[in-house]
């Protein structure tokens, strides 16, 4: 009987996933989460695996995805989440200083534009006389 081995680059092209990746569900499975197969220990320091193991990960992956129904959310639910990210955002915008309509808002010590050109207006009149 023959078996396939693979190499971590190899493990990882058939998940469609990073070496990096294939490392983090190995740790996982080491702290008892998960259930990515353990390679074998061909050499010291390098993780070899068995195809048929890889294979009936991708396997179980699937009838795990196939059986777990995806949340369904309420319309009440999406509502409140809807207004949740509005008041985050209302209150984003009201610390960088923006008006609902995009406007900046000018600090409360500022005058408006219009009383500012009168102020000068009638200074430079009083300085001429």
């Amino acid at each position: 009987m023959k078996h396939e081995i693979l190499l971590l680059r190899e493990v990882a092209e058939r998940l469609r996933v990073s070496p990096a990746t294939v490392n983090r569900l190995l740790s996982q499975r080491r702290r008892g989460k998960g259930h990515f197969p353990l390679p074998l220990s061909l050499f010291k320091g390098k993780g070899r695996w068995l195809a048929s193991d890889v294979e009936d990960y991708i396997t179980s992956l699937a009838s795990i995805n196939a059986t777990a129904p995806a949340p369904i959310k309420s319309e009440t639910q999406k509502e409140k989440e809807f207004a949740e990210r509005q008041k985050r955002a209302q209150q984003t915008l009201a610390r960088h200083g923006i008006r609902k309509q995009g406007t900046p808002q000018p600090p409360g010590n500022v005058e408006p534009a219009v009383q500012r050109q009168k102020r000068h207006a009638t200074a430079e009149f009083d300085t001429e006389t």
